[in-house]
């Protein structure tokens, strides 16, 4: 069962609300990041426990100076995964947008993400 809820969750816990890891994302957890791996850890994760620092680091690597708004977040009828737009505003002047494609377990925790970083900011209104 997908629950957009957990897209909430998820980008709260980007923004510094790390404990969410342990609601939202299954113990056998991975994240694979469209960039070149051989700038950061992020392909070596696995579970809630391992997620939290990387992004504690990489918060820090930016001086905390970072928020991420969600865009929009949506799911097809019969879909077994869900995708998340967002923005990322990091320091005063730079703002880049990314998608995120998850695939959840059957508690319907965040098994496994798929996260590509664009060059620019995500302008797209959410559609309700």
């Amino acid at each position: 069962m997908i629950e957009l809820k957990k897209l909430d969750l998820w980008n709260d816990m980007w923004n510094g609300a790390l404990a969410n890891a342990d609601e939202i994302c299954s113990p056998d957890f991975t994240i694979y990041f469209g960039r070149d791996a051989s700038t950061h850890n992020g392909d070596d994760i696995t579970g809630p426990a391992q997620l939290k620092p990387f992004v504690r680091a990489f918060r820090q690597s930016l001086d905390d100076d970072l928020e991420f708004t969600l865009v929009r977040s949506f799911v097809q009828p019969g879909a077994d995964f869900a995708v998340s737009l967002w923005n990322l505003r990091a320091g005063p002047d730079r703002t880049v947008g990314g998608i995120d494609v998850f695939e959840f377990d059957d508690a319907g925790r965040i098994r496994k993400v798929h996260s590509v970083t664009g060059q620019r900011a995500i302008t797209e209104q959410p559609s309700r």
